[in-house]
């Protein structure tokens, strides 16, 4: 039986943080599947096998020459970004699969014809499940994970912390438009504040220790030994009501309490995460969340959320969906 072929298209590059799709695609490689990732940033690179069954190709035009040439015969075209729908009939892919992942002004125009053109819908919040699901009978909620091997794993104490005063309180990923740096300054006006990650098109408060980014793998070492994780958004912004963030799956994967601003994402993981309506409720959740952090109760609390918000239960969550197709629509995937 040959492998089954998953194909995701110029969007972001393979070693840019990361993110679900990287996630997806990696439990679909981990389960036989062929995978032809290709890379956002183009150039005449060979294919990079960058892990078993998982290939990253740097030229998405040779790509749709060995697609045309049948060399590659796609089974399921996942796609993320909205305008990647106009590349349906030149994949002729058996299953289209088109994910649901964030809500921006500049998508609106592609997001009509990139559910028409879907066979499944995949949705990351509640909030772009209710509003796909109003054009697609196919829609699924799949939220965010962690991995199954980042839940309590060995950790170091990071160098850089090793300087540090505690308590130590951590945002991690972008600073973008979505980011409440308002929240973040006001914290690091009491508690050592660190930002592992990067601007983007926001500045970081200047009482925050700059980290810069970190390997994926890494990353982990500086969820565990902080002592709690920042989850300021801005929710009178739709992209943060559509927004289900993975870090937050990644704080409770090394044990450690969230402390986020309220909206439908982040209500629904008791004790593992406390919300907050208001700055100072913010800041209350901060002292809260480092006094209850000191207990192994809390940390099993946030070990528990992590093992049943796994990256390996949602590509069981999406194989179910594209069983359900197959059986529905008659077509086999071989």
């Amino acid at each position: 039986m040959k492998q089954k072929i998953i194909l995701y298209p110029p969007t972001l590059n393979w070693d840019f943080l990361t993110q679900r799709p990287q996630q997806i695609v990696k439990q679909f490689a981990r389960r036989g599947w062929t995978v032809v990732f290709c890379n956002n940033t183009q150039s005449d690179k060979p294919p990079e096998e960058v892990e078993p069954n998982l290939f990253v190709y740097h030229s998405f035009e040779e790509v749709l020459k060995l697609i045309k040439h049948r060399s590659i015969k796609v089974d399921i075209f996942y796609y993320t970004w909205a305008k990647s729908a106009q590349y349906v009939e030149d994949i002729k892919a058996k299953i289209n699969i088109y994910d649901s992942v964030d809500s921006f002004s500049d998508w609106y125009e592609y997001e009509d014809d990139a559910i028409k053109k879907a066979d499944i819908v995949l949705t990351s919040s509640q909030f772009l499940y209710d509003l796909r699901s109003k054009s697609s009978e196919s829609t699924y909620l799949v939220r965010n994970a962690c991995p199954e091997s980042y839940i309590n794993k060995p950790s170091q104490i990071p160098e850089e912390y090793k300087t540090l005063n505690g308590p130590i309180a951590l945002f991690s990923g972008a600073i973008g438009s979505w980011v409440d740096t308002r929240l973040i300054r006001k914290v690091a006006e009491k508690y050592t504040t660190v930002l592992v990650g990067q601007e983007f098109g926001k500045e970081c408060p200047s009482n925050v220790i700059k980290l810069g980014t970190k390997d994926h793998d890494d990353l982990y070492n500086y969820y565990a030994h902080a002592d709690v994780c920042l989850l300021p958004f801005n929710t009178k912004l739709e992209i943060t009501q559509a927004a289900c963030a993975i870090k937050m799956f990644e704080h409770m994967a090394a044990g450690k309490i969230t402390v986020a601003t309220k909206w439908m994402e982040t209500e629904i993981y008791d004790e593992a995460v406390l919300v907050a309506d208001n700055d100072d409720e913010f800041l209350a959740q901060v002292d809260k969340a480092i006094e209850l952090g000191k207990m192994d109760t809390y940390k099993d609390i946030c070990l528990k959320h992590a093992k049943e918000n796994t990256w390996e239960k949602r590509s069981e969550q999406i194989l179910k969906a594209i069983n359900d197709y197959c059986l529905k629509s008659g077509v086999i995937l071989d």
